[in-house]
């Protein structure tokens, strides 16, 4: 990364909550990276010592009384920066490095996208592609100032924000990139919370996911042919949703732990004991088959329901504004 690209200001945000275990890991490699002007870590609320280990790092540190979710820290973050370049990131990563950072931040600097979300592996792609309703939501994202601007604050809440951002630059903006990172690491919840809590954790994080969405596509639409064009790769990805849901569907009959323990060989050769994983394979292996096809009959319902969102917005692929519309 080099010439006028450099000369564009980046601040690293970090919302925090509870993280006392991984900050550290995490602060050390951002806080030693040079392209940072700035690294701030806005402890939400933490009831353990995350606050006072951030503070022996050379950070900014900011804190919030309550508990106020993902959305509100992100927000705390991006009013204390006057960068023009953000780069969010969970606290409990693992495996971060700065050759990562460089290759996260560099489209954006380039000005070819308006947001990178780092993945762990391509897996991550498909599902969210083939799940269309609960898009990727990836804590470790680059983004232009201006893209965030452009999000309503009614968006800016919790886990809506993530999703927000993700309709913003793609219907808004100047779209964004996955990137796939080898070796990145995360703690998932049920690991850090415990399987049950984790689980209830990660199931109220969907439901706003998808209400968020469901709310994007009715309200927030912009009426042009690149709606038009998006909306027909929305429905082909929540068509492809439904085709799994079929697959899960025949898989409930012909061994539902087998197709489990294929579906995430990989996930188990890096962690045994993968507490959500393990708890699905106990579900497909002790419970009737009547449970895993209601799951592949549910997959089927939300993707052709979600296909039907967009497929509303095909007659925008031949839009042509009226004379008074190209006004504004």
């Amino acid at each position: 990364m080099d010439g006028e690209k450099n000369a564009k200001r980046i601040t690293a945000i970090i919302p925090a909550y509870n993280e006392e275990r991984d900050i550290a890991g995490v602060l050390r490699e951002l806080s030693s990276y040079d392209r940072f002007q700035e690294v701030i870590v806005v402890d939400d609320g933490s009831s353990d010592a995350t606050a006072q280990i951030a503070a022996t790092f050379p950070v900014r540190v900011i804190h919030h009384e309550n508990n106020r979710g993902k959305g509100a820290a992100m927000q705390s973050g991006v009013d204390a920066a006057d960068a023009e370049i953000i780069f969010f990131c969970d606290a409990d990563m693992r495996g971060l490095s700065h050759a990562m950072l460089d290759d996260i931040l560099r489209p954006v600097l380039a000005g070819e996208t308006d947001m990178v979300i780092a993945m762990r592996n391509w897996r991550m792609y498909y599902a969210g592609f083939v799940l269309s309703i609960l898009p990727i939501l990836g804590g470790q994202r680059a983004l232009t100032r201006a893209l965030w601007q452009k999000v309503p604050h009614k968006y800016r809440e919790r886990f809506m924000v993530e999703t927000a951002l993700n309709f913003y630059a793609r219907y808004w903006g100047n779209g964004f990139q996955y990137k796939v990172v080898a070796g990145l690491k995360q703690t998932i919840k049920e690991k850090k919370y415990g399987l049950w809590k984790g689980l209830r954790a990660r199931l109220r994080m969907a439901g706003e996911v998808v209400v968020v969405q469901v709310r994007l596509q009715f309200a927030e639409v912009p009426r042009n042919v690149k709606t038009g064009r998006i909306a027909f790769t929305n429905a082909l990805g929540a068509l492809s949703g439904a085709l799994l849901g079929a697959i899960i569907l025949f898989a409930s009959y012909t061994g539902p732990a087998i197709f489990v323990r294929e579906l995430f060989a990989q996930e188990l050769l890096e962690d045994p004991d993968a507490p959500l994983i393990n708890l699905l394979l106990h579900l497909a292996t002790n419970t009737g088959v009547d449970l895993i096809a209601y799951l592949g009959v549910t997959l089927i319902i939300v993707n052709v329901f979600f296909a039907f969102l967009n497929l509303k917005n095909l007659r925008y692929l031949a839009y042509r504004p009226s004379p008074v519309q190209r006004i504004h």
